[in-house]
């Protein structure tokens, strides 16, 4: 194939960077007459004929002679040669004596003499040197799948190859990863036996590595002919193991619904055929012996020598029956392990056995493996390797599972337990099995999966016990994606249902009824499931009911305004908060919220995040990052709370938890507007406005709306700020909270007050302190003394200011209202003409909302230090100053200020390494600054 003008490449290489720039090298080395060969290689599907392709399409204005191996061709000498030769047909009948003949004999007959195998090598590189300086143009050769040419095409380009040094030539070979010469080749003569050569030696190999996670998601992103559900994006990506063509495959391969995530995926999904064919090509050459070694090897979730050996069955094998597999590079035995060198070698090995050897190779599996210390292997092969229900084996896979759940987590439990019902002769057994391999995979984050199990459990349900419970995990499901006030009214009446068969699941039902009517503001809704959930509570219950008792009570107290008579309650259910279990933690971190103590609230739920990742509990995460976020925004802890939220959004979204990604897009709508960033705030803010009002999230809707109202406060527009406050006054469920009516108190008397309405300021700010002096919180109390100032005169105006600084001294953990105290004292102090001590509180204020980088705060502050003919210490910002950063600009340059690494940031955001490089470049050059030394300095 010869193409003398090609088209630029139309599709984007996602994750080769590096290898585009050395296909670059290559052709800039042939256009400045410095010839250059290069092999790229790599395992099937990775992406070598695509490079290859990219190549022919950047190389502009050379001529491309193109062929590619032939497994059919390799033992017809010179065969690859041919094809490749053909469009110079022309200039092979111009070389002169010896040459031509000899090329021409080799290319129609496939033979030549070993004597004359030199002149015809040496042929080679002449024409194709002769082709280009006759055409006027530089020349590509491209040999795709190199190890399948015949040997001797591949000597001769081998030969030349290495000789195109000061010629205006490049030669690209691509190769699959640890071919030697293919059988055949004439190999060096050297003292003793031959060794095999490299495929091309002499010339520079690049190796494919597998890309990179956000790669294929960008595959997915420009392929997919439908927007993917988080979940389904999530397990395609880690299906395909970093092979482009696998993820590619995947996509042909799955319906609309289920790239949408109506229906399953397959698991683990189906390799393409002509794919599943490349990796199985070496496999299918191995002895019987080492095939079936490596089948049982592919089933394995961790293949051993000694697991493969007595699972074999046969006392003639051992370990150097894996060496022809090791051989072709298809394994690797490391100590006792067996590692194949590309994953999804296995799954092809899997997927092409017949159905009957597989079950052979499972059940003899199973009998090798120790339930006891492998409970889910056990479970999958005892499973896999029956025909038909078994009561024994069911009774066995069951207990496997239970031990699985301790020793692995809930998703491994939740497949042993669907392994179990399966096993079962006995439908209610099933019904109960797969009920719990269903909220097994709910607890994990597999709201897809769980939702499957719990359609297979439905119809087996006969009795009221079972039928409720089924009921129970499918309201539990609803909580992550529906009306949360429907769905309170699903949990109450599931609970009411559940009282009578187990007390237990009936109180954490209601207690789940109370979390969606809280998420929704209904303190109605709430109060009615607490009041029945306490009532199932005895004093001698463990301490996590004990637990859940208080914190309902106490918060349906709290709701009504009586802060005194809830305030023991709430201390009671934080003392009881020594549980190691994540859904008791994050409700204990909600007590901490509601009495004002941030650091509890960040151990509690840092902790519940913590358990719940060891547990393998995604479910929980959205939730104990979310009230996570919360205390550290509150601390000022804003890259840390920007970090988090980032987390919690993207956790929320694979694990389909749509109700928790809104909340954490609310707290990100909280962060920029303290920060200044007006359109990242506001866009977030109209996001979940509208996501809420879909499913009543009366509690992210406040946030939102406070968000905004903090926002306006720092752009000086204290009628904006004030109006939006006081809608959550009367708001109803599904757009307002009570506790966010009185959280934004402080905010709102600043505003009330700056409007002249003092009433609503008085009002509100006796609810706001009657709270502080419930709780006692010195931050809290601050506040309060703050907006007493703020409505008071005079000394008595100047002896609140004093008080709320001293309060906030001794917190000591709420920096940033620290500095807005300061700047509304420092405000007061010159219009009270007393420009001495204004000075002093205006410069601590400013030099804070620097270092938290609240660039309209900063502004403020600086506005009242001109006001008293004063210019702020530090630089003033300016048109390369952290204030002009992006968002995102500026979430990465307080991380890295804090000392993060870049892959720690990358970590952080769900963005890759080499972005977080790239935005760092950029934030250099707007700051002026040169080193990470230089940004910690501006930034602390």
């Amino acid at each position: 194939m010869e193409g003398s003008e090609p088209e630029p490449p139309n599709t984007r290489l996602r994750g080769r960077d590096t290898e585009t720039r050395a296909l670059a090298d290559a052709l800039g080395g042939a256009r400045s007459g410095r010839g250059t060969a290069l092999l790229v290689s790599g395992g099937p599907g990775r992406g070598k004929t695509a490079l290859l392709d990219h190549a022919r399409g950047a190389a502009g204005g050379f001529t491309v002679l193109h062929a590619g191996g032939i497994s059919d061709e390799a033992g017809l000498p010179f065969s690859g040669l041919q094809r490749l030769l053909r469009p110079l047909g022309a200039e092979v009948d111009g070389l002169p004596e010896p040459w031509r003949p000899l090329l021409r004999e080799a290319l129609t007959r496939g033979a030549v003499a070993d004597a004359d195998r030199l002149a015809l090598y040496t042929a080679l590189p002449e024409l194709l040197s002769r082709t280009a300086a006759g055409r006027g143009r530089p020349l590509l050769v491209c040999v795709d799948d190199a190890d399948r040419l015949d040997a001797p095409s591949l000597d001769a380009l081998s030969f030349t190859a290495r000789r195109l040094g000061g010629t205006p030539v490049a030669a690209l070979f691509t190769a699959r990863e640890g071919h030697g010469k293919p059988a055949g080749a004439r190999l060096p003569e050297t003292m003793g036996e031959p060794t095999p050569d490299a495929l091309v030696p002499g010339i520079a190999e690049l190796l494919l590595a597998p890309l990179e996670e956000r790669a294929v998601h960008d595959i997915l992103t420009d392929s997919a002919p439908v927007t993917l559900a988080s979940a389904v994006r999530s397990s395609l990506v880690r299906a395909a193991h970093g092979n482009p063509a696998a993820v590619l495959g995947y996509l042909r391969g799955l319906a609309p619904a289920q790239l949408l995530g109506e229906e399953p995926l397959p698991d683990p999904p189906r390799l393409p055929g002509r794919l599943r064919g490349d990796f199985l090509a070496p496999y299918r050459d191995l002895p019987e012996r080492a095939r079936h070694l490596l089948l049982l090897a592919a089933l394995s979730t961790a293949p051993r020598v000694h697991l493969l050996l007595t699972a074999s069955g046969g006392a003639d094998t051992t370990i150097t029956d894996l060496e022809p597999a090791e051989e072709r590079g298809l394994v690797r035995v490391e100590g006792d392990a067996v590692v194949f060198t590309d994953p999804l070698t296995r799954e092809a090995i899997a997927q092409d056995t017949p159905a009957g050897r597989l079950r052979d190779a499972h059940r003899a599996l199973a009998g090798a493996v120790d339930p006891e210390r492998a409970p889910v292997e056990f479970s999958l092969h005892t499973a896999a390797g029956t025909s038909a229900p078994d009561a024994d084996l069911f009774e066995a896979v069951s207990a496997a599972a239970r031990r699985a759940k301790r020793l692995e987590g809930r998703l491994a439990a939740s497949h042993a337990f669907e392994r179990a019902a399966w096993l079962s002769p006995d439908s209610d057994e099933r019904a109960c099995r797969l009920t719990t391999a269903s909220y097994e995979a709910y607890m994990a984050g597999r709201t897809e999966r769980a939702t499957r199990l719990l359609s297979q459990a439905r119809p087996l349900a006969v009795s009221d016990r079972r039928r409720v419970t089924v009921d129970f995990i499918d309201a539990q499901i609803a909580m992550r994606g529906e009306n949360a006030l429907d769905v309170a009214e699903r949990l109450y009446t599931v609970g009411r249902e559940l009282i009578p068969h187990d007390r237990f699941l009936a109180l954490r039902a209601l207690v789940r009824s109370a979390d969606s009517a809280s998420l929704a503001g209904d303190a109605g809704r709430h109060a009615r499931a607490a009041e029945l959930a306490v009532s199932l509570v005895r004093t001698d219950d463990p301490a996590p009911m004990r637990l859940l008792s208080a914190f309902l009570e106490g918060c349906v107290i709290s709701f009504r305004g009586d802060y005194p008579g809830s305030t023991p309650l709430l201390r009671e259910a934080t003392g009881l908060a020594e549980i190691a279990k994540p859904s008791e933690l994050i409700w204990a971190g909600i007590t901490g919220l509601r009495l004002a103590d941030a650091p509890f609230v960040r151990a509690a739920t840092s902790r519940a995040a913590e358990v719940g990742r060891a547990r393998g509990e995604q479910a929980t995460l959205p939730a104990a990052l979310g009230f996570l976020v919360f205390s550290e925004f509150w601390s000022g802890r804003f890259p840390s709370a920007a970090g988090t939220a980032l987390t919690g959004l993207r956790v929320s979204r694979e694990s389909g938890q749509t109700i928790w990604a809104t909340q954490h897009l609310a707290s990100l709508a909280m962060i920029a507007a303290i920060q200044g960033d007006v359109d990242t705030c506001r866009i977030r803010a109209r996001a979940v406005a509208s996501q809420a009002g879909e499913n009543s999230l009366g509690l992210a809707a406040a946030l939102a709306a406070w968000a905004l109202a903090v926002l306006e406060l720092s752009r000086g527009n204290a009628a904006e700020a004030f109006f939006r406050l006081r809608s959550l006054v009367h708001s109803a469920p599904g757009h307002g909270h009570p506790t966010m009516r009185l959280l934004t108190a402080p905010h709102f008397v600043e505003a009330a007050v700056r409007m002249g309405e003092t009433e609503w300021a008085r009002t509100s700010l006796a609810g706001y302190r009657r709270w502080a002096e419930s709780v006692g919180s010195p931050s809290a109390l601050a506040l309060a003394a703050r907006g007493s100032g703020l409505l008071a005169t005079g000394d008595e105006a100047a002896d609140h200011f004093e008080n709320a600084l001293a309060l906030h001294r001794a917190c000591g953990d709420d920096d940033v209202e620290h500095a807005r105290t300061q700047l509304l004292f420092g405000a007061f102090l010159r219009r009270a003409r007393l420009p001495g001590r204004a000075r002093e509180h205006l410069n601590n204020a400013v030099e804070t909302f620097e270092r938290f980088g609240a660039r309209l705060w900063v502004r403020q502050t600086r506005a009242e230090l001109r006001a008293i003919g004063t210019a702020a210490t530090g630089p003033d910002p300016g048109p390369h100053a952290a204030g002009e950063l992006t968002a995102q600009q500026q979430q990465i340059a307080r991380l890295v200020a804090e000392g993060a690494t870049n892959r720690e940031v990358a970590a952080h955001m769900f963005i890759s390494p080499r972005t977080v490089e790239h935005h760092l470049r950029g934030i250099f050059r707007k700051l002026n600054i040169r080193s990470r030394v230089d940004l910690a300095r501006l930034f602390n």
